[in-house]
């Protein structure tokens, strides 16, 4: 290969390179880092003007408009062919400056992050923190954080009659007439394996076992008396909420 030829070729390279930042050579506004996610380039009509550099935690998303710049939390945003990060700068409870993250002393709370400023949080009860999306899940979605461990309940296995009525057999909670235990398959099998999930009664309703539907309070033998009653202007009683 000549000199002139290798020239054209780094050359060619370069332009290549150069249009693959910016959008195919045309593009104006923000583009991913070829091989960093929290890194993007600022280009006009085809031509890189700049590099940038989302705040520590937050990862460039590329997709949509490329005029608007999205520095965004990690969460479904696809950084597998650029992974690498700038190196964290972690600051108290902070493993990063910015993002949600499990809290090591309970699998129910998470800590969020802004500026390396932390605040602890907690998710609804019977729920866990999920570190994989961010979001508050059931346990058995979260392997730091078993159903059984968590609730403490095992599923018993499900009677032909409980799976024909129910589909998903439920039991009442031992020291709260508005919660339940509802027993969700692990697997394809309904007669298998289940692990538990805590559900709730909507307010004015508690759970029935016998029938393994929420019921009106004075329908459950011991629950009578969970919201307490009041008399309202027609002389009847009614359902409130109580604080217990």
């Amino acid at each position: 290969m000549n000199q002139f030829h290798l020239i054209t070729l780094i050359v060619t390279l370069i332009v290549q390179q150069v249009a693959s930042q910016c959008g195919g050579g045309r593009g104006t506004g923000y583009f991913a880092h070829e091989s960093q996610c929290d890194r993007y380039y600022i280009c006009e009509n085809g031509q890189v003007v700049n590099e940038g550099l989302c705040d520590d935690g937050l990862v460039f998303n590329e997709y949509g408009n490329p005029s608007r710049l999205k520095c965004e939390l990690p969460f479904g945003i696809d950084c597998s062919n650029r992974p690498n990060l700038q190196p964290p700068k972690p600051t108290g409870e902070c493993p990063r400056q910015n993002g949600m993250f499990p809290d090591p002393r309970d699998c129910t709370r998470f800590i969020e992050c802004g500026n390396g400023e932390a605040h602890v949080k907690s998710c609804a009860s019977g729920l866990a923190y999920n570190r994989v999306n961010g979001n508050c899940d059931w346990p058995e979605n979260t392997p730091e954080c078993p159903a059984e461990a968590l609730l403490g309940f095992t599923c018993p296995p499900a009677t032909q009659r409980e799976l024909q009525l129910f589909g998903n057999p439920r039991y009442a909670h031992p020291t709260d007439c508005k919660m339940l235990y509802a027993c969700i398959p692990v697997t394809t099998d309904p007669s298998g394996p289940r692990t538990p999930r805590l559900l709730g009664c909507d307010d004015g309703f508690v759970f029935n076992s016998e029938t393994g539907a929420c019921d009106n309070p004075k329908n459950v033998r011991g629950c009578e008396n969970y919201y307490g009653n009041t008399i309202d202007a027609n002389n009847r009683y009614s359902l409130v909420a109580s604080s217990s």
